[in-house]
């Protein structure tokens, strides 16, 4: 599935980039008539030839026939001209026809009854520009994962050290995003304490699910919520909430970061089933990051929402010491 507003701005920049083709295409041809003596006018009696053989087909009263086969024969000798005089030259015929900026589509956006590559992978870019603006995407990826802040400490509470959580959520996060959408997991919960880089795995999996063209959404759960309150009680004049909202609810991967940090109210608790179910309903994807553990979770919400968290999300503990402050304790950012 594609955002609305990314594809009318890929389609937009395909003209642009469509434009930029044919002027250079343009330019060459000019650049080559210029070194090249001759070579417009033979261009000029070629399309003469072209004109006089239509004008003679659609000639009236008089046989066509001769008219035509002469303007043909004519052509043909012409082309031979400039042939010639391109071979002496050392310039490829075929760099001075006029193509179309993609070859797959004929620059119409579509190939076999789908959009082409080159409208995707624009939308992709777009999608991944508009992630920046929340996440920092230049660092958010799986190569930069470091495990040497997670400790090799048992941890009796979890039955093994957070070195080696941190190995597993790696493994399922990044296969989580390489096969998306046809991972088994479905939707993940990723949760645990503070500063353990539950936000930046998501973002990982955000960027490489969104450079496949797969449309995807970031926002923090108080940044949701406020959309639903604002659509909810009338404070979305000029629907751009509503539109926000539709976005959470039919994009291919939502990234929910920062669960159970927003204000909890009956409103809140009916807007996030309501969320959560018509995502499951359309069948498509989500990532929920949280301080929240399951048992917080049970606490906090309705048992509709604590239901689809539990059937429906593959819980991954993070836990340990705080990233942010051992990098701030070794004087590094």
């Amino acid at each position: 599935m594609v955002d609305p507003r990314h594809l009318k701005e890929a389609r937009r920049r395909i003209i642009d980039k469509r434009e930029e083709h044919h002027a250079a295409q343009r330019a060459y041809l000019a650049q080559c008539r210029e070194k090249v003596p001759g070579l417009e006018g033979l261009d000029s009696a070629i399309q003469r030839t072209v004109t006089q053989a239509i004008a003679a087909a659609l000639r009236q009263g008089t046989d066509p026939a001769p008219a035509v086969e002469a303007a043909r024969k004519e052509n043909l000798s012409l082309q031979a001209k400039r042939l010639e005089l391109l071979g002496q030259a050392g310039i490829d015929p075929a760099a001075l026809e006029e193509t179309p900026f993609c070859p797959l589509c004929n620059d119409t956006g579509y190939a076999d009854k789908k959009l082409c590559d080159c409208i995707t992978k624009l939308c992709a870019e777009e999608n991944l520009a508009e992630l920046g603006a929340g996440l920092d995407l230049k660092q958010m990826d799986f190569a930069n994962v470091s495990m040497e802040w997670y400790s090799t400490a048992f941890d009796p509470e979890y039955g093994m050290s957070s070195r080696e959580a941190a190995e597993t959520v790696l493994e399922v996060c990044r296969d989580y995003a390489e096969q998306f959408p046809g991972h088994p997991c479905g939707n993940l919960f990723l949760y645990g304490g503070t500063g353990l880089g539950k936000t930046f795995f998501s973002g990982c999996i955000a960027k490489t699910v969104a450079a496949k063209g797969c449309w995807t959404v970031y926002a923090t759960a108080g940044e949701l919520l406020s959309h639903y309150e604002a659509v909810k009680f009338g404070r979305d004049d000029s629907g751009e909430s509503q539109r926000t909202v539709e976005r959470y609810q039919r994009c291919d991967l939502l990234v929910l970061d920062d669960l159970g940090s927003e204000m909890l109210t009956p409103f809140v608790q009916s807007a996030l089933y309501q969320l959560l179910n018509e995502r499951m309903n359309r069948r498509v994807h989500t990532v929920i990051s949280s301080n929240l553990t399951m048992d917080d979770v049970r606490a906090r919400y309705s048992p509709q929402v604590c239901s689809r968290l539990e059937g429906e999300y593959h819980a991954l503990p993070f836990f340990g010491k705080d990233i942010r402050l051992q990098k701030r304790e070794k004087g590094l950012r």
